[in-house]
């Protein structure tokens, strides 16, 4: 790719929002690439394969075409690239979530000065390459939460998903859609990569994180999340993320401020 193309086909923005245009909270999809970094509050994202939640210092990779939505249940403030599809075939070809390194967001925020500070096109260039290349190396996030395709395992996904905290064991839905345990179990792994309660685990992860953007309480979350009180729900997620409920909630409140 040269440094002409890149500079005259790709377009950094600021956005901030109090909440999602109507437009993007449905499926739809755009003719050209988008790379969305989250600066403060939390964004939700929808696509066919996969559910993700960017926290502040995160970022997604939507290819050119793909069907997708978005919601934010606070403020957002986003930095969004958007990308000519000619160059789109030098990232990811399937959307990819990522935790942003310092370089990416520095990246980010200097290209998206181009309007007070603008930058010659060889060296914006080189810095929209230098910001492809570090998004190709990143590694995925933990926070998606791939889909599954096999029509059985869709029932299951789709009934937790509206019902996280349902503790049904791989044998009893075996029972509810026509599987045995082994079926699924193998299924769950091939499908989406994960075990069952690796898989329902993510899941929970990820509503934890949407709940406590929204300042629930651990009792609430608690009861949404299927624990049997608000100390089982924050150790579980200490065990998982390593921090504690009331400090996250804090942080993203402080965030979306």
């Amino acid at each position: 790719m040269s440094f002409v193309d890149l500079d005259h086909t790709a377009l950094v923005v600021e956005r901030q929002l109090t909440k999602l245009p109507e437009a993007e909270r449905h499926a739809h999809q755009h003719p050209f690439g988008q790379f969305v970094l989250v600066k403060n509050g939390v964004l939700h994202g929808n696509a066919i394969e996969q559910r993700w939640l960017l926290k502040p210092g995160m970022a997604v990779w939507i290819p050119p075409q793909t069907l997708h939505s978005g919601e934010a249940y606070n403020p957002v403030d986003l930095t969004v690239l958007y990308l000519d599809p000619d160059l789109c075939k030098h990232i990811s070809p399937s959307v990819k979530l990522i935790d942003a390194s310092p370089l990416i967001i520095a990246l980010c925020e200097r290209l998206a000065e181009q309007g007070t500070r603008p930058l010659c096109e060889q060296r914006r260039a080189c810095m929209l390459q230098l910001l492809f290349e570090e998004i190709e190396e990143r590694v995925p996030s933990n926070m998606v939460l791939p889909l599954p395709s096999d029509a059985r395992l869709k029932r299951v996904a789709e009934q937790l998903i509206a019902r996280p905290g349902m503790r049904k064991s791989l044998t009893e839905w075996g029972h509810e859609v026509g599987a045995t345990e082994r079926t699924l179990a193998r299924l769950f792994r091939k499908d989406t990569g994960l075990r069952y309660t690796d898989w329902h685990n993510r899941l929970l992860l990820v509503e934890a994180y949407r709940g406590l953007a929204g300042e629930h309480s651990n009792e609430t979350l608690a009861q949404h999340l299927g624990f049997a009180s608000g100390d089982s729900f924050g150790h579980w997620f200490r065990r998982i993320t390593g921090s504690s409920p009331g400090k996250v909630r804090s942080s993203l409140q402080v965030a979306s401020a």
